[in-house]
């Protein structure tokens, strides 16, 4: 909040305190000029990015569980398993939504790690990146496109093309893809809510701060 003559004035002549508007403006607002930031306003934008780097950390957060958990169904071994049950089923689309499911949350969680701070968080990425690019032939054999940065695509039409036994290698418990995504995404998700809880405390404590530094200015309305 900018504090300014006109609340002073009105401060004065209700407290009968009489205010040199010129020190006190100039204390207020750091150097009297209206177009610099004062120190509420400092604490304003830091309790605004902080808000913001905790949404991004609880979207990370999100979509790397999300990842973590079609990894860990597509790597799934036994009768009951989830290659077990299409090849027994022959419900293609039900892969294709599964695979699609896994390159959205994979996608997203990429995206995230990029926005996210920190050097681990960049490695995290960077183990993605190669996870996709070592796979990227075997990905081309059933549709998936490795992109710039590491973002995957899928052809549905290709896709829909291959053998479940071709994805499976691909995805199932017979490779590695699957469960070294999990594995990633699981410390992703641990990382970012770390993160997550960092910051917030820092958000709510720059909250606080600003909440009573402003309370102390209601006086000047």
């Amino acid at each position: 909040m900018r504090i300014t003559n006109q609340m002073l004035d009105a401060t004065a002549k209700r407290t009968g305190i009489p205010v040199n508007q010129n020190s006190l403006l100039h204390y207020m607002n750091e150097d009297g000029e209206t177009s610099k930031d004062t120190l509420l306003d400092a604490l304003q934008k830091n309790h605004e990015v902080s808000g913001k780097t905790a949404a991004e950390y609880r979207k990370l957060e999100k979509a790397a569980d999300g990842l973590k958990e079609q990894a860990q169904k597509l790597a799934g071994t036994g009768a009951e398993s989830f290659f077990q049950k299409i090849k027994e089923s022959g419900n293609s689309e039900e892969l294709y939504e599964t695979v699609q499911s896994y390159i959205g949350h994979y996608n997203a969680t990429l995206a995230g790690l990029e926005k996210a701070p920190g050097v681990l968080n960049q490695y995290y990425r960077e183990m993605l990146q190669e996870t996709a690019s070592g796979n990227s032939q075997a990905f081309a054999e059933i549709g998936i496109t490795v992109g710039k940065g590491g973002a995957l695509s899928l052809d549905k039409e290709i896709f829909k093309k291959a053998p479940v036994d071709t994805v499976e290698q691909v995805f199932g418990a017979s490779g590695i893809l699957a469960s070294r995504t999990a594995f990633l995404a699981e410390r992703i998700s641990d990382n970012a809510q770390a993160g997550m809880q960092s910051v917030s405390s820092q958000y709510d404590g720059s909250g606080n701060v600003y909440s009573q530094l402003a309370s102390q200015f209601d006086l000047f309305r």
